[in-house]
């Protein structure tokens, strides 16, 4: 599968001299995703099926209030609804609706403003790409490569951070008819090959955002699949902290 994978991914891949620049290819995705500029002022709730090859469903929601800064996840974990609020840069927890927590609860289920600050980041990353790819701290590559990924022709462009911001280096993939997100793919070290790739699947009309209903991870060494996240509904945001 290792091989298979190296074939899709490295042996149809060459720089097309007159391909647009990565930013360019940004942009225009960006122009595919959210042409109206709804991102920015997004007041949404989302509620996803994350499964996982071993294990039960696991169910999520979040709210974004990206005018005001704020973030809530909602996580069935033993038929209890675990909470976290983020205001700004403070953070609250409730389960079940109540807020007098042990610390053993806090400790149980990793309530800590550390974990919640983490998650925050990586749900709003994730569903606002590739919007996010403008976010201060963020470099862009501008060559771009045409390669094949998940088995469709695709534009790859090449994403790092600063040090301050991330790691990582990431690839995201691009349908050159239209500019929309495909896919994408992250290394911690790309010498030991490690990391995981993404696929992309349908898409939803959110809000006037139009954002891919099904993300499958997968582990570059031998494919093996961690895991589906499908948005499942979508509505008003319920609360906004005031």
């Amino acid at each position: 599968m290792t091989i298979y994978l190296s074939f899709i991914f490295t042996f149809f891949t060459f720089i097309i001299p007159d391909a647009p620049t990565g930013k360019v290819i940004i942009e225009r995705s960006i122009e595919f995703h959210d042409p109206n500029n709804n991102w920015v002022s997004l007041q949404a709730h989302l509620e996803f099926t994350e499964s996982r090859p071993d294990g039960e469903d696991r169910h999520t929601s979040i709210e974004i209030d990206n005018i005001r800064g704020n973030f809530c996840l909602n996580r069935e974990v033993k038929k209890m609804h675990v909470q976290r609020h983020i205001k700004l840069d403070s953070c609250f927890y409730n389960i079940d609706e109540y807020d007098q927590l042990t610390d053993k609860e806090f400790e149980q289920f990793k309530l800590n403003d550390e974990r919640s600050f983490f998650m925050r980041n990586y749900y709003l990353y994730l569903w606002g790409l590739p919007m996010k790819l403008t976010d201060k701290g963020t470099r862009v590559e501008e060559k771009v490569k045409i390669t094949k990924f998940d088995s469709k022709e695709a534009y790859e462009v090449k994403v790092t951070y600063d040090a301050k911001t991330g790691s990582d280096i990431w690839f995201f993939y691009f349908d050159p008819s239209n500019y929309a997100m495909i896919g994408y793919r992250f290394y911690h070290d790309l010498e030991k090959n490690d990391g995981e790739y993404i696929l992309l699947e349908d898409s939803e009309l959110v809000f006037g955002l139009n954002i891919p209903k099904s993300r499958s991870w997968y582990t570059h060494q031998d494919s093996t699949l961690l895991g589906t996240d499908i948005l499942v509904s979508f509505d008003e945001i319920e609360h906004q902290h005031l």
